[in-house]
């Protein structure tokens, strides 16, 4: 599933491996998945043209194709691992694709939000897939839920870690504000910082741009 999500971000001019790129491969040949994706409306075509629209960040550094290949996000790790997981408790060595999916509809940003910006819920995905006959979790996935407001400041590269510091510290994983990061494509190194409207970014700059001890 690796090699086929990677030619998917190839496709793309994408630098990267991610969740999105595993549901295009996942798309591009017929499985039961694929089935309880076309009864939702969603097809490959139908998300390749939304990735392709999306304006995003560029990749920095720009996407380089060598022997080694491109790099899986660490949210393609996790849907990895989710996958197997899954897979191994049905008695499967190697995952399924109705696996891959379960895996995808059981996190709640990544693909999660990308098939509800397509009109898609979780909770319908699992019923698609429990008609086709494939065995779901009992537990109910995280449902995805929209971020709240939107604000950004940039920082540079010594400023970042001072900056995702405080916000694990004030806002850790489970809070009720979320936030992220990703470089932008300049030089000398200079990253965004997103968050949501519960989240005062321009304090937490000031925070860590306080001399130390102050």
């Amino acid at each position: 599933m690796l090699g086929r999500a990677s030619d998917q971000a190839r496709r793309l001019n994408h630098g990267w491996v991610g969740p999105e790129h595993y549901l295009l491969a996942l798309l591009a040949e017929p499985s039961t998945a694929t089935e309880a994706l076309a009864e939702l409306g969603v097809t490959y075509n139908r998300l390749a043209e939304e990735l392709r629209n999306q304006t995003g960040d560029p990749d920095w550094p720009p996407p380089r194709y060598d022997e080694n290949g491109l790099s899986p996000s660490p949210a393609a790790y996790k849907l990895d691992a989710r996958a197997e997981g899954l897979a191994l408790a049905e008695g499967h060595r190697v995952p399924e694709p109705e696996h891959f999916l379960l895996a995808m509809v059981y996190e709640d940003y990544g693909v999660a939000g990308q098939l509800h910006h397509l009109g898609v819920s979780q909770p319908a995905i699992l019923e698609a897939l429990r008609r086709r006959g494939v065995r779901v979790p009992e537990v109910e996935p995280p449902l995805y839920r929209p971020w709240r407001g939107h604000h950004r400041i940039e920082v540079d590269k010594a400023e970042l870690k001072l900056v995702i510091d405080l916000l694990i510290l004030q806002f850790p994983p489970g809070s009720a504000w979320r936030w992220g990061f990703n470089w932008l494509p300049s030089e000398p190194r200079r990253a965004w910082v997103d968050a949501e409207e519960g989240i005062d970014l321009d304090a937490v700059l000031a925070q860590a741009r306080r001399p130390a001890g102050s």
